[in-house]
């Protein structure tokens, strides 16, 4: 246990608070200090994500308020670079950070696959060096200044500075301090007040994520999440097919070439939006996230908000009927609606059709309020019912105005209608024959009899006339009348898996055939290996189900890791043998190359052989 332990200064690294240690000690080499803190001289002097965490705080002196989680959380680049992956990916990375192995840290986190690159100095504001010396009495190093990218002190609005001290030093065990030595106070670069707008914006919300414990997220919620956001502001169909090119555009008006290359971003590159726009596979850097909230023009919480994100803008199943005349008049009737979006406003407009009455009505925008669903934004069709009832009232005397109360309509409208039916009748030559309407209805349904397989459209090509004649003079009894569509199932007939089964089979017999070649040097009997061999690793890995008698043989062959190591053993017995070799236990498991964990498992072997 060590007797005194420096205080950590607000938005420090703890890399820093070590270095201040270092001094203060009074140690000599750095190993020294290692030792005193660690309990071990091997610790590597890592900046933003170190390990060996949970050996530093058991040596703390007792009084000590610090521990793990306060100097994981708040004095390190943790919270930033894990508050976009999964919860136990997340976890994982602070339990390696607590212990004193950390070689998985970085791949964890994504730092070592992302385009962004990480700084190559530790950086540092003039501004903040001079305040930080006038009240501790020194310099240290800042945790937000160490956000990847060439940034700005969001207290100062200046430019973050390149220190003299690498990242990754050529001594991995020293940490260093700032000094006026190392760090040029004198230089203060400005940056243009078009760029400084949005950079100070994206700067202040990646030190939101350091200093807020947000929770963890899933992949699946950040797909649901974004492809929500892209439907609202129509950048995707209902469907979630994206409209690649135009989010392009837009994102890269918005966003300029120089705030772009500030972040270290490509400017115009497009596969990471396209991706960032797909299913979330895998974790994104914290800054492609932090620009498309700002492109939606939302807050970095709205992320992480346990939400339902369905694109449901005129509410679940099922609608009422508008139609006053109809019996389903204001209950849930209709079962689906379709949705389009209007070209002139960009809001989407959804459609609904009774099926009771065919009354038809749309409604526009989206549907704030519970009682927005008994609202229409335009009738497209009054069905027959209503135009039935308008005529009735209309014979029995009743003046416009009251049909129209009845009706729940504009008085104009009743006007419009009975002009329409006025015209209608005069331009009718022919008065319908109600027996000629029997006749053909008859004559439909025996169709429907002699043919009970065939749908509507086969029926109508054998009997035209009649079709032609039921639906312009008795639409809707033809309609309720006549087949009903058929769900059809859609069969995919371009594979003949049968054919490629058996192709696929003697190819893998091919290859486990050379692979256990006498020659060979033993190869581990794989499904990744048997694919590679013959050229079809992504067949085999996906679609083995559909190849039954390869499966069963690629079960029947693939070695477990004792098998293998087993066969190894063999290949180097026999091959000890041709050779004239002395049989001996060491030398077979060293050029075997077994483990000692596995020396048992090698002994009953040798002695059941």
């Amino acid at each position: 246990m060590i007797i005194q332990f420096p205080t950590p200064y607000p938005d420090e690294l703890l890399f820093s608070v070590i270095a201040r240690y270092h001094i203060r000690s009074g140690n000599v080499f750095w190993k020294h200090t290692l030792e005193d803190l660690f309990g071990k001289r091997t610790i590597s002097a890592t900046v933003l994500l170190p390990s060996g965490i949970g050996s530093l705080v058991q040596r703390l002196p007792k009084n000590t308020t610090l521990n793990e989680q306060i100097l994981i959380e708040k004095h390190t680049m943790y919270p930033f670079y894990t508050v976009f992956i999964p919860t136990e990916k997340a976890q994982s990375i602070y339990e390696s950070m607590i212990s004193n192995d950390g070689k998985k840290i970085y791949m964890q986190s994504g730092i070592m696959a992302s385009s962004i690159p990480q700084n190559k100095y530790l950086k540092y504001c003039s501004a903040c060096a001079r305040e930080d010396i006038a009240t501790f009495g020194e310099m240290y190093w800042h945790r937000t200044h160490q956000l990847p990218g060439n940034l700005i002190c969001t207290k100062h609005e200046l430019c973050l500075e390149d220190s003299d001290v690498l990242i990754t030093h050529s001594n991995k065990h020293a940490f260093i301090l700032p000094t006026t030595s190392n760090c040029d106070l004198n230089r203060k670069s400005m940056i243009t007040e078009t760029s400084l707008i949005q950079l100070k914006n994206i700067v202040l919300q990646a030190e939101d994520l350091l200093n807020r414990k947000y929770q963890n997220q899933t992949f699946s919620h950040f797909t649901q999440f974004y492809r929500y956001h892209l439907i609202e502001k129509g950048y995707a169909s209902l469907k979630g097919q994206v409209k690649q090119k135009a989010l392009y555009d837009a994102f890269y008006n918005l966003y300029s070439e120089e705030l772009l290359n500030t972040l270290c971003i490509e400017p115009r590159a497009t596969q990471w939006i396209a991706n960032f726009s797909r299913k979330h596979r895998k974790s994104f850097h914290p800054y492609y996230h932090l620009l498309m909230l700002n492109f939606f023009d939302l807050k970095v919480n709205a992320a992480f908000e346990e939400t339902s994100f369905e694109n449901t803008p005129f509410g679940h199943p099922n609608w009422p009927c508008l139609n006053a005349t109809c019996p389903d008049y204001k209950k849930n009737a209709i079962p689906e609606i379709t949705i389009r979006r209007c070209e002139k406003t960009k809001k989407l407009i959804g459609r609904f059709t009774c099926h009771t009455c065919d009354f038809s009505y749309t409604r526009k925008g989206m549907d704030p309020n519970k009682d927005d669903c008994y609202k229409f934004s335009r009738i497209m069709d009054f069905g027959f019912l209503w135009k039935r009832e308008l005529q009735l009232l209309l014979n029995k005397g009743l003046s416009y105005r009251e049909v129209a109360r009845i009706l729940g309509v504009d008085t104009n409208t009743v006007i419009k209608y009975e002009k329409k039916n006025i015209e209608n009748k005069q331009k009718a030559k022919v008065r319908i024959d109600s027996d000629l309407v029997k006749e053909h209805r008859y004559e439909w349904i025996h169709l429907q009899r002699d043919f009970p397989g065939l749908s509507k459209t086969e029926l109508r090509k054998k009997r035209p006339e009649v079709y032609a004649y039921l639906y312009r003079h008795d639409r809707d009894w033809l309609k309720v009348n006549s087949p009903k569509r058929k769900k059809v199932d859609p069969t995919n007939n371009r594979v003949n898996w049968l054919e490629r089964d058996k192709e696929i089979l003697e190819k893998v017999q091919k290859v486990v055939s050379e692979l256990r070649g006498i020659d060979k040097k033993p190869v581990r009997i794989t499904v990744k290996i048997l694919g590679d061999g013959i050229g079809e690793r992504a067949l085999l890995e996906r679609h083995l189900d559909k190849l039954p008698e390869t499966r069963v043989f690629i079960e029947k062959v693939s070695e477990s890791e004792q098998d293998f190591r087993l066969r190894r053993v063999k290949y180097v017995i026999n091959e000890m043998m041709e050779k004239g070799e002395e049989i001996k236990e060491w030398k077979v498991l060293r050029k075997a190359a077994i483990k000692k964990e596995f020396y048992k498992e090698f002994v009953d072997f040798l002695k059941r052989e």
